[in-house]
């Protein structure tokens, strides 16, 4: 770490001022995703520091300037956050290689590995999804009876796929009907179920909603209504009493699902010719890379196979397993099927004087439905679905404890894996590629890794001391799975384990301001962490949340009985997106993170008294990093809030706003002391009107403001 002048608390600027930044989508996490949409989300947060210096520290990324400790981190990060390791989804062989890496690292600090069996992974199930059981399990026959032909068959990969969101074990027989898009919508006037008979039937529907590329159709224009879910047409198949559904995909999302294969398979090609780039250039000697390299290989190869045919299915229509959703516990159903767009098409012109294409063209261009029996003919469907389950891993290495402490645990931990290559948990809604999860959370678990480096040798004189233990947890993504099997299931017991410290999400440092969840979760842990902060080389400017609940793995130590600490940088537009990418980490600040946190746990590792648990509330408040932009200092003043300095160009300046202004109001919001005015800001984007009432010489006034984009740092 860089050497800087010490300073005290009282020293640090205490200007107010407004470079503040939005972030957005927060009401799309998935219920699976680690920062959970159920939970009160409050946006706001203070940004404290001078206009003479708009980062409260600057991002140290040259080499030459780097401290040993950084150079670590650094190297750390930029294995977890490559390419190569894909996002570290569960189910993908690169979350596997990212164990791997722990294991060396733990093994490399000189941390025990053989708490499992002689064995530092503690292994646990994860459920993914759905897998189809085999072709005896999973056809549709057709038989036109007029014909006197024999019944056709398709099963899987070949033309015909089960739906996860349908019945996972079922057989139907009957009459085959085709009932349009299976809407009825009774204030639209337009019900596809109208004049045919479905009740005992295995009803043909198609994808989407009429006139869907219309603006002026009775649906919403373009926009889909609820009648294109999925679930929508389920229900109404149900209410009209159908044996099974098929649903037949629609052309443009067909061509969507070709184009995003076809860039997928590209990608691993990629990867691919990389990989072999590596494996040519490595010195003879270095048979354990060209191992790991070779498996590499084989995975890609496979993953590569697997697309082949994959888009061989997307080019007839077919769905994935999983493309409609997944069926709820509670969820009345019937065995659901994908069939290719050829099969259903087949099944039109044997029994009429029509095709699937005439159809959908009729249908589109009188906005009126067009259902059918199909004459004659009959079809008999089997499915057969089970969970697909994957193997994933703990990673735990720790110090022995000693004297009267021995017995006793502390847990450091962080989370290893992310979204893969997007899909579950991906806020980048279809997109494909490597979601490489560098703050979320690589950093986290480079900081873990640097952590246990220093206490190594910083406890090594103690003579009593308790058990530090650092753990890597798996599945977090999925919904903390890692950290929930590891308290069910705990290496050393949960009665005698002190405190858990969580590390996520710690790469982003910005304006110096760093958030401590579970500060009311310890009796005394406030005042712990606003002592140790006083003693760095650069305090930080300290958001201190008493809950230590929470959208990370303390939460699962918290809700039984263990007093947390979770440090969080906050998040950010790139979070579970793949621009969370490798060169965005600020590592100087990660670097004075892992300080702190270090300070931290040599106390609770030594002092004589365990701390205290506390129950919090369960609300808890998320913070956000801030996009927005003012351009004000403020100051308050005996109840007042005072302009104390202006942005030069800034949106304030620009507006008319003077120093020496009282704000009365921004927006609809009163303000009484200058983190109103900062909170407001952080929940809003660049080009937000702005209208602030303001006193200047005794006269009020309104000024409009157009909030500006935050100054990059």
């Amino acid at each position: 770490m860089q050497s800087r002048p010490r300073r005290s608390v009282s020293q640090t600027p205490t200007c107010r001022s407004q470079c503040v930044a939005p972030y957005g989508d927060l009401n799309r996490l998935s219920d699976t995703s680690h920062h959970l949409p159920t939970l009160s989300l409050r946006l706001g947060f203070l940004a404290i520091l001078c206009l003479a210096s708009l980062a409260g520290s600057s991002v140290a990324q040259d080499k030459q300037n780097l401290s040993a400790q950084q150079k670590q981190l650094k190297a750390d990060m930029e294995y977890l956050a490559s390419d190569e390791l894909r996002g570290r989804g569960v189910g993908d062989e690169g979350v596997n290689v990212a164990a791997d890496y722990l294991v060396k690292r733990m093994k490399e600090i000189g941390l025990n590995t053989e708490a499992w069996d002689g064995s530092p992974k503690q292994p646990f199930e994860v459920l993914l999804g759905a897998q189809a059981t085999n072709n005896e399990n999973n056809f549709i026959e057709v038989k036109n009876q007029s014909s006197g032909k024999t019944a056709n068959r398709w099963d899987l990969n070949n033309g015909f796929g089960p739906l996860a969101i349908g019945a996972s074990i079922a057989k139907q027989t009957g009459p085959l009907v085709f009932a349009g898009y299976g809407i009825t919508a009774e204030d639209l006037q337009y019900d596809d179920y109208e004049g045919i008979q479905t009740e005992g039937a295995v009803v043909i529907v198609l994808r989407k909603e009429p006139q869907r590329n219309d603006s002026d159709s009775r649906f919403n224009g373009t926009q889909n209504t609820r009648h294109a879910l999925f679930n929508t047409k389920i229900k109404n198949a149900v209410d009209h009493g159908a044996a099974a559904l098929v649903i037949v995909n629609d052309p443009d999302s067909v061509q969507a699902s070709i184009k995003q294969i076809e860039e997928e398979r590209q990608r691993e090609k990629d990867r691919l010719a990389e990989i072999n780039r590596q494996l040519e250039s490595l010195p003879i000697l270095s048979g354990g890379r060209r191992k790991q390299l070779r498996a590499s290989i084989a995975g890609i190869n496979a993953a590569i196979a697997s697309l082949i045919k994959e888009q061989a299915e997307a080019e007839r229509g077919v769905l994935g397993m999983s493309e409609a959703g997944r069926r709820r516990p509670d969820q009345e159903t019937i065995p659901i099927v994908s069939v290719g767009r050829d099969v259903v098409d087949q099944w039109i012109r044997d029994s009429s004087d029509t095709s699937l294409v005439e159809l959908e063209a009729k249908i589109d261009e009188t906005g009126q439905p067009s259902s059918l029996s199909l004459a004659d003919t009959r079809a008999s469907l089997s499915v057969g679905i089970e969970p697909l389950n994957t193997e994933t891993h703990n990673v735990l290495g720790y110090l022995e404890g000693r004297g009267e402490l021995a017995d006793q645990t502390l847990i450091i931990g962080a989370h290893y894996d992310h979204v893969g290559m997007g899909g579950n948990g991906s806020l980048a809604p279809g997109t494909i590629a490597v979601h490489n999860g560098a703050d979320d959370n690589a950093s986290g678990t480079v900081a873990m890794l640097s952590i246990a480096e220093q206490l190594t040798p910083r406890l090594a004189s103690k003579e009593n001391r308790r058990r530090v233990v650092f753990i890597g947890f798996s599945a977090e993504e999925r919904g903390l799975l890692g950290s929930k099997h590891y308290v069910k299931q705990p290496r050393f017991p949960l009665k005698s384990t002190v405190s858990m410290i969580n590390l996520d999400m710690v790469g982003r440092l910005n304006d110096n301001e760093l958030t401590v969840y579970g500060t009311g979760s310890g009796k005394d842990f406030d005042a712990l962490i606003e002592n140790f902060n006083a003693e760095q080389e650069e305090p930080f400017q300290l958001f201190k949340m008493s809950s230590g609940y929470g959208p990370s793995d303390h939460q699962s130590f918290n809700e039984v009985g263990i007093p947390v600490l979770f440090f969080f940088t906050g998040i950010h537009n790139d979070y579970h997106r793949p621009s969370d990418d490798f060169d965005k980490i600020n590592f100087d600040g990660l670097n004075r993170i892992t300080d702190i946190v270090s300070d931290v746990a040599v106390n609770l590792a030594t002092r004589e008294k365990r701390p205290e648990f506390s129950e919090t509330n369960r609300r808890v408040e998320i913070r956000r990093q801030m996009t927005a932009f003012l351009g004000i200092s403020l100051q308050d003043s005996d109840g007042k809030v005072i302009v104390a300095a202006i942005s030069e160009d800034g949106p304030a300046k620009t507006a008319g706003v003077q120093v020496g202004d009282q704000i009365r109001k921004i927006a609809a919001r009163e303000v009484s002391q200058s983190s109103d005015v900062i909170d407001w800001v952080r929940t809003q984007s660049p080009g937000k009107p702005a209208k602030l009432s303001v006193v200047r010489s005794g006269e009020s006034m309104e000024i409009s403001v157009e909030l500006g984009k935050r100054p990059a740092q």
